[in-house]
């Protein structure tokens, strides 16, 4: 998958096997960086809660006025700018399609599992 951080022009002028060594090395690191966050965030936030800090979820209202003010600013951005307008439309519909998609195969688990797993 090629991403447009990339200079197009200088990409294709590479061999094909220089592009599947970058495009391998880019996913190596995505999954490097991924299995990172996973490793080292729970621990982090034993340390936190160790110390004292106290975890609160934000109200619904709070949630609802956030969201609404992004969707907001989302729309004025995109009436400027084309490019905005276009990627964010195609990331809110994969957000979408992968909402979707996990309620029906990550949510309930994980629910379950948070509930039965309580430390």
């Amino acid at each position: 998958m090629l991403f447009a951080f990339v200079n197009l022009d200088k990409w294709s002028s590479l061999p094909k096997h220089y592009q599947a060594v970058l495009e391998q090395a880019g996913h190596y690191a995505n999954t490097w960086m991924m299995a990172k966050y996973d490793q080292l965030n729970p621990p982090a936030l034993k340390r936190l809660l160790a110390g004292g800090t106290k975890l609160h979820v934000f109200s619904q209202p709070v949630m609802e006025a956030s969201y609404s003010a992004a969707m907001e600013l989302h729309g004025e951005i995109s009436k400027e700018n084309a490019s905005f307008k276009k990627v964010n439309e195609s990331m809110m519909d994969f957000t979408r399609n992968g909402y979707q998609w996990f309620q029906v195969a990550e949510l309930n688990y994980d629910s379950f599992m948070v509930r039965h797993t309580r430390a």
